[in-house]
């Protein structure tokens, strides 16, 4: 379900063209920037003469009739202006909008007919297009107003101010004057993480997540499970300690609802089951021994089926439910095979897609389904419920993803199309065709009329870090907001000013240099920089030739890494936002820097030790080749240092947003490279002593230091 592309990475610039959108007069140059760096941008927004500046004095007002609802929408604002100013304005409600100049006013105009007067005076009526999650945004030089048909639209015109407002020279804070009709293009823009298959949000952590998602304008936080709840009734499926627990999720749950996001439970129902079917008490219900795969023709399945998902589904009030049913490629492997010959593979995976359908309905819930298997049938999509709605995915860089969108809505089955964040079994996520992958998928959704996006992480090999793949979900939020094909370039543009409250564009560039790492293996045939490649024993046939591949580019992947470090060490004062992601880049990055040594040092120590075994006979030249292997300054010794400083900073940063549970299984690789390391170290001690006393060393091929050169390249 994962997969990768490179494409040739898109051209950053420094500013992004002016969202100016009518002739109507700017504001100087010197008192609002050129661009207002807005992500997602808005609909339509146009720029007036000067700006609103926030003094001691401003308030926020909320309407008397909604004002608890919007409490927590002032509330943010207020810390956003505290943050640029230091102080926190006051909140107050009247019954309606006042003349009253200098205040921020939020309202709805159904309840207010001064409100109401002001925009229609202004042409800025809220039509039918607006829903309950559009807003309308006027800033003066006199006051702000935030109008919207309901407390969401209200909430995200609050999200856009809080972008628009910028210290001033004085250390206030200052918003240009603008006009602003913002609705989104689609009605469901969602994140889904996966908490199964290694790290477990910690309940903190995901709130974090939800707040960050929403201001944003995420309506939807998935969580990917296969075995992660703590089910009442079946107390063997869940890891303990880790699961989510029924009050967890009831807490979760509410604390989304404040910022008008709703989980999405997705619970795998068909396929991805092995951590289910590995018990030997449900084994019998696997399609192949210990498998992954239900097997619809056993008659305990869709009653563990039942069991499961009749104590998950009410804990979430969303309209949703996942059941997932991808990868099911085991399905007519075993116990279906003879079903599946005389019906056909595909009308038996539809056939059974449609009786979990039918649990989920006596739920009062419309099911999603991952929309790679059905697709591959699509003389039967006629059979498939048309009640479901398909959420067809793809991870390649596409020109467009026509192909698996039109065959469901063909037969007017909905969909939610589903691009990912590039960042499952890869060092640092490859943002390249990650954004190519979700521009395109969400802007042909949107041609499709799809009701909506899910943006997906994945932690295939239980080691992703979520924090390194903010660019990616927020780019899929701007994505599913905005009309139409998104602008890449427009979006680093605003990068750092949306995300870190940033002035320049130092962490775009950086962020930008980590992710051409990618590119720079992919260039020499090695697909990016992955996991795998990280743990890969050098001093191993494969590993020595994976690194002497790998080679030509290791020079350039240090300096970008390496360049991106300095600037997240040297500016990270400067993320006025955010800042606790700065973290995973820094790991990211050195990590990069120590697998572009491991590169080059495969190769040095590989040459070193065979130049020292052609030259036994000149001491000083052996003993120079064998101290540079390894002794205090080695580079055996350099390998292993670098390896147990990544393993302490990983614990530090696991430990901030995931359970203690799965972090051995991540632990261990590093322990298992350093002591390899460690080995070779103890290993060189000895026989530089023994050189010292018979002036013999031995062969290479011992040592594990040899590696039969790839064509094309020089030793």
């Amino acid at each position: 379900m994962r997969q990768n592309a490179t494409i040739l990475r898109p051209v950053f610039t420094a500013l992004a063209a002016a969202l100016i959108l009518s002739g109507a007069p700017q504001a100087r140059a010197a008192q609002a920037p050129e661009s207002l760096d807005l992500i997602p941008a808005p609909r339509q927004l146009k720029r007036e003469t000067g700006e609103f500046t926030v003094t001691r004095r401003t308030e926020i007002v909320l309407q008397s009739k909604t004002a608890q609802r919007d409490r927590l929408a002032a509330e943010i604002l207020a810390g956003e202006i505290e943050r640029i100013t230091g102080h926190t304005p006051k909140i107050r409600s009247q019954r309606s909008l006042s003349r009253r100049r200098g205040i921020i006013f939020l309202g709805e105009p159904e309840n207010d007919a001064s409100l109401a007067r002001l925009l229609s005076g202004r042409n800025e009526s809220l039509g039918t297009e607006f829903s309950g999650q559009g807003y309308v945004l006027l800033a003066s030089p006199h006051r702000i107003v935030v109008a919207g048909r309901d407390g969401q639209g209200i909430f995200y015109g609050v999200a856009t101010l809080r972008q628009l407002l910028r210290p001033s020279a004085s250390g206030q804070a200052e918003c240009p004057a603008v006009e602003i009709r913002d609705w989104p293009a689609m009605r469901w823009r969602g994140v889904q993480d996966d908490i199964s298959r290694g790290p477990i949000a910690t309940l903190a952590y995901m709130e974090q997540q939800i707040r960050t998602l929403a201001s944003y304008k995420i309506n939807m936080f998935g969580l990917y499970m296969e075995n992660v709840y703590d089910f009442p009734d079946e107390p063997l499926v869940a890891p303990h300690g880790a699961a989510l627990t029924t009050e967890e999720i009831h807490e979760l749950v509410a604390y989304a609802k404040q910022y008008y996001v709703t989980i999405l439970p997705e619970q795998e129902s068909f396929g991805h089951l092995h951590k289910i079917l590995r018990l030997e008490k449900y084994a019998n219900l696997a399609e192949t021994p210990h498998g992954s795969v239900l097997a619809p023709v056993e008659p305990g399945s869709l009653p563990l089926i039942r069991k499961i998902l009749g104590q998950l589904i009410p804990l979430f009030p969303g309209p949703y439910f996942h059941i997932g049913a991808d990868e099911t490629s085991e399905l007519g492997a075993g116990k279906t095979k003879a079903l599946a010959e005389k019906e056909g593979v595909g009308r038996v995976y539809l056939d059974f897609l449609r009786q979990i359908n039918q649990i989920v309905r006596a739920e009062h819930k419309t099911a999603m389904f991952w929309g790679d298997m059905a697709i591959k049938h699509p003389e039967l999509l006629n059979l498939a419920p048309k009640d479901m709605i398909a959420v067809p995915w793809e991870y390649g860089a596409e020109d467009n993803y026509d192909a698996l969108i039109a065959p469901y809505a063909k037969e007017g089955i909905q969909t939610m199309v589903s691009p990912g964040a590039g960042n499952w079994k890869i060092i640092f996520p490859n943002l390249d065709p990650a954004f190519i992958n979700i521009r395109n998928f969400t802007r042909d959704g949107q041609k499709y009329h799809s009701i909506g996006v899910l943006n997906t992480t994945w932690n295939d090999d239980g080691e992703s870090l979520v924090d390194m793949t903010w660019p990616a979900l927020v780019f899929g939020a701007a994505c599913g907001w905005q009309p139409g094909q998104s602008s890449i370039r427009k979006f680093w543009a605003s990068y750092d000013w949306a995300f870190y409250r940033n002035s320049g564009h130092q962490f775009a560039q950086a962020i930008e240099q980590l992710a051409q790492v990618n590119d720079l293996l992919a260039d020499v045939g090695l697909g990016g920089a992955w996991d795998d490649s990280f743990w890969l024993n050098p001093f191993s046939k494969a590993g020595a030739e994976w690194a002497e591949q790998a080679h030509p580019q290791a020079h350039q992947l240090r300096l970008d890494a390496e360049n991106a470090l300095e600037t997240f060490y040297t500016d990270r004062d400067h993320a006025r936002l955010h800042q606790e992601t700065i973290g995973d880049l820094i790991f990211a990055a050195r990590r990069l820097d120590a697998l572009g040594m491991k590169i080059q040092y495969t190769h040095e120590i590989s040459h070193l030790y065979r130049d020292a075994y052609l030259h036994m006979g000149d001491p000083q030249d052996a003993y120079s080749d064998l101290y540079g292997i390894s002794a205090t300054n080695g580079r055996l010794e350099d390998l292993r240092d670098e390896t147990t400083q990544l393993e302490t900073e990983y614990k530090h940063l696991w430990g901030e947003q995931y359970e203690p549970f799965w972090l051995g299984n991540v632990l261990i690789r590093y322990e298992t490279l350093a002591q390899l390391y460690q080995r070779k170290i103890n290993r060189m001690t000895v026989i530089i002593g023994q050189y010292g006393q018979t002036s013999q060393i031995p062969s290479p091929e011992r040592m594990g230091f040899v590696y039969e050169t790839p064509k094309g390249n020089k030793p």
